[in-house]
């Protein structure tokens, strides 16, 4: 992982309350990617066989879920309530709107047909109804609610995801590997998750605004979870071509199960 100067932007000076959500859903997820097709093949075949010997989990955290449902459906079979976390205010009111939303097209069809032939999932009757159900308000456990990734409670979680968030947030290293260490943290002991990177990342453009990344590669993710004692670690540069936008070089998925010591909770 590279060094960067220290007058580089961190995470608290980007200006995340503005952020423009319906303009990264626009860009990012208003159809389906190839990287995403096999993101979800990849992490499903994960929770398939994580689940295969353990009952559900009662509570499973999204972190930074932004404009992306598809992390939270990758749980639903694995889940009986999920939390939706994110900093950004307007995220948080896009992700209560769409949840809430009942009528018209589902955006999030094309998504869930991709893993509705997946064991467990087509067992799933009416997923967008049963992720509303998922994402009822319980305060601090489930619901969507506005939590910065560095204020998550410590071993609450009993499985959890996090997609392009801890290198999306900030230009500096420190605190990439502090976003980490703090979504892992906040789960349970050996509690199986999922997270995806992008590789490579020079920042990013939402409605005009520039926002910040750090260049990670594969073995920066890696090292770093094993350092975290991570059982079981599994990471991966898709093999599918960048093609969501300009400016990254490819997606790296990381499967797991966390750690069974306390953290250091770095920041």
């Amino acid at each position: 992982m590279p060094d960067v100067d220290t007058d580089v932007t961190d995470n608290a000076d980007a200006p995340w309350n503005s952020f423009s959500s319906q303009d990264y859903w626009r860009r990012n997820y208003e159809e389906l990617h190839a990287e995403d097709r096999e993101i979800l093949s990849r992490v499903s075949h994960f929770l398939i066989s994580a689940f295969a010997d353990r009952a559900p989990a009662q509570w499973a955290i999204d972190v930074g879920s932004g404009t992306n449902l598809y992390p939270a459906l990758l749980m639903l079979p694995w889940a009986e309530r999920i939390m939706l976390a994110d900093y950004s205010e307007s995220n948080v009111g896009w992700l209560r709107d769409e949840i809430a939303n009942d009528g018209g097209p589902w955006a999030w069809l094309p998504f869930w047909e991709e893993l509705r032939a997946a064991k467990g999932y087509g067992d799933v009757g009416g997923p967008r109804q049963r992720l509303r159900a998922a994402c009822a308000d319980e305060p601090k456990y489930a619901g969507i609610e506005r939590w910065s990734i560095f204020d998550l409670p410590e071993g609450r979680w009993d499985l959890g995801t996090m997609f392009f968030v801890a290198e999306s947030i900030t230009q500096k290293p420190k605190e990439f590997l502090a976003a980490v260490e703090h979504f892992l943290g906040a789960l349970q002991p050996d509690a199986p998750f999922a997270a995806a990177f992008m590789a490579g990342s020079a920042g990013y453009e939402v409605a005009g605004t520039h926002f910040p990344a750090v260049p990670i590669t594969r073995n920066d993710v890696e090292r770093h979870l094993r350092e975290l004692g991570v059982r079981e670690p599994t990471v991966e540069l898709l093999a599918t071509k960048p093609e969501v936008r300009d400016g990254y070089s490819g997606m790296i998925v990381a499967t797991g199960f966390a750690s069974n010591r306390r953290l250091g909770r770095g920041s």
